[in-house]
């Protein structure tokens, strides 16, 4: 539903076209007057890089087994991905696509500028400020980028986890691919990737990704309150700007910042909140992994809790009286979502797992089975807020008790003056 227009918005439409129509030509002057060296280009190059890998979180390298998981070598469309001597090696016929980050359940490949969570941001804040938002890639665009624009070595490299999260979180972001850029592109698995990334993420979270193939199409405004945040800050503060030189422009920029800050500090204080609930640790003092991606799910589900009945994942469940405690279950379980204890229980924190089926592949004796988590276990308790309602509930009660006795009071009073009336009455 549209927000209706009021006076502020019509300032801000007249503040615009008088800027516009005062400089109208500003942006082709800046751009001519930088020096040619210093003229930002469009280079393809900027916008990928060449993935790296940590074999400790391998599943495959764990446990020893091909068959534990394969997924970066099927996807890669190079064939570059090598796992051989308890190494993950990368080599140079990488197209820096970034697909393989994107489905390894364990984050074992990754690159350093575009981590799960530095493009939930990168993502965020242009959702934050635009009334739209394009991921796209490099082949796709060809230019330099516009501020609601995010350009990738591949949309595939996005993975399932991570949108889910942004389409519970916002719901005007968009996919721009104009018709044929993937039937002709080198990256041949790409398409397939996020195809199934996104149609599993829009299941979960009950949204509908656009998907834009007209440059044309593409909107470039602000959002409302972005520009109403700016006009309010350079209307306040016009006395203030000439001593401290401070930029209404950045005003907008400022709340969205802070946005996107608000965001990871709940991501973090829910990573403690769940340590402090399950602990960091397992039974025999390895330390526990929470992937990027899984916490970016759960930031989701923390405030749109309803979600959880659509989001399907699996988790290993085992059954005691075939188990043999032979171990290779824990080994191969990176992540230590899976703990053997020295008594031979073996138990699953649902938080921690990735839904790998690594533990079931390499048990020999049949124990573990994948069946259906409970997702809602993902939704870790927010010890402040029970806190504070605990206190507001107090509060509360301890205000009706008052009030209770204070109405009693008030009745021993009428009751009293009540009695002094009919004495005086009688005489």
């Amino acid at each position: 539903m549209a927000q209706k227009r009021d006076f502020l918005d019509d300032l801000i439409d007249i503040q615009s076209d008088w800027q516009a129509l005062s400089n109208p030509f500003g942006d082709i002057a800046d751009q001519l007057a930088l020096d040619p060296s210093q003229r930002k280009v469009f280079n393809p190059a900027d916008y990928k890089e060449k993935p790296y890998a940590n074999s400790n979180r391998c599943l495959r390298t764990a446990s020893g087994n091909d068959a534990t998981c394969s997924r970066c070598l099927d996807v890669c469309p190079t064939h570059a991905i090598t796992i051989h001597n308890q190494s993950v090696l990368i080599g140079e016929d990488c197209r820096k696509c970034g697909v393989c980050a994107a489905v390894c359940p364990t984050e074992t490949i990754s690159t350093r500028r575009h981590m799960p969570r530095q493009v939930y941001d990168q993502i965020a804040r242009a959702a934050s400020a635009y009334e739209q938002c394009y991921v796209t890639c490099t082949r796709a665009l060809k230019r330099l980028p516009k501020g609601n624009e995010v350009v990738l070595g591949c949309v595939g490299s996005i993975s399932r986890d991570l949108w889910f999260s942004l389409m519970a979180d916002y719901d005007n972001i968009a996919v721009y691919l104009p018709v044929g850029i993937c039937d002709r592109c080198k990256t041949t698995t790409g398409e397939e990737a996020y195809c199934d990334a996104i149609g599993t993420a829009e299941e979960w979270a009950r949204a509908n990704l656009n998907l834009v193939a007209d440059e044309s199409e593409m909107t470039h405004e602000f959002t409302r309150e972005y520009k109403r945040s700016q006009f309010m800050s350079s209307a306040v503060h016009s006395a203030e700007r000439l001593l401290t030189r401070t930029n209404p422009a950045l005003a907008g920029a400022k709340a969205v910042a802070n946005k996107i800050s608000a965001h990871a500090s709940r991501i973090d204080q829910l990573q403690r909140d769940l340590e402090a609930a399950v602990g960091a640790k397992t039974s025999t003092n390895r330390q526990r992994m929470l992937t990027q991606n899984r916490k970016l799910m759960m930031g989701a589900l923390q405030h749109s809790a309803g979600l959880a009945k659509y989001v399907q994942l699996e988790a290993p469940v085992c059954d005691a009286s075939l188990c043999t405690m032979c171990g290779e279950c824990a080994k191969v379980c990176t992540p230590r979502a899976l703990d053997l204890d020295v008594n031979g229980h073996i138990t699953i924190q649902s938080s921690y797992c990735v839904s790998c089926g690594a533990c079931v592949t390499v048990c020999e004796d049949g124990a573990l089975a994948m069946e259906p988590m409970n997702v809602a276990e993902l939704i870790v308790p927010d010890k402040q807020a029970e806190e504070i309602a605990r206190k507001k509930a107090q509060a509360k009660a301890e205000a009706q008790k008052y009030i209770e006795q204070g109405k009693k009071q008030l009745g021993r009073a009428a009751d009293a003056l009540e009695g002094l009336s009919d004495d005086a009455g009688k005489k």
